[in-house]
């Protein structure tokens, strides 16, 4: 008879230290606004890693929860590396001179207005670098039209990451 409450308490303190340890390794973020669309539309809300900037590697394409202008958290996609040149020209990602297909465009670049729906631009005209620098990122939303991004405000330290996302295509 007293194997059960020792039991219940041990299942009660196991639920409130799982509960714990999700809220220290992970934060829920609410996407506000369109620029993530149609990847993250208004209102989706994620599970975002806090420990993934700080345990492993940022890659291409992965997205980043950060803290942006006047400390606004933001998300957007991770398209230009430490160290890396990055261009864009006629809707094309170069990185390094060399061309990159970017899949999760397709359906928009189906249905975009006017020419293109990445205006042309150049790393140094934005930051005054011509390679991104040690521990920085240059993140851009999917919704190229409506976002604002490092072709805004330039460059995001490491620093800066509150999350890590991986992308999955």
């Amino acid at each position: 008879m007293k194997r059960k409450p020792l039991l219940w308490l041990m299942m009660i303190i196991g639920i409130v230290l799982f509960f714990q340890v999700k809220n220290v390794i992970f934060v829920t973020y609410k996407v506000e606004g369109i620029s993530m669309d149609p990847t993250f539309s208004d209102g989706t809300e994620l599970l975002v890693n806090k420990f993934s900037p700080k345990l492993s590697n940022i890659h291409r394409f992965d997205y980043v929860l950060f803290h942006g202008p006047n400390q606004n958290i933001l998300i957007k996609r991770v398209i230009g590396l430490p160290g890396e040149t990055i261009k864009y020209e006629d809707d094309q990602l170069f990185v390094n001179g060399a061309k990159w297909k970017e899949p999760f465009l397709k359906e928009q670049k189906k249905h975009k207005m006017g020419n293109v729906l990445t205006g042309d631009f150049q790393l140094e005209a934005i930051t005054g670098h011509d390679q991104i620098q040690e521990n920085h990122f240059f993140v851009i939303g999917d919704n190229r039209i409506h976002s604002f991004d490092s072709r805004h405000f330039g460059t995001i330290s490491k620093d800066q990451i509150v999350g890590v996302k991986k992308h999955s295509e």
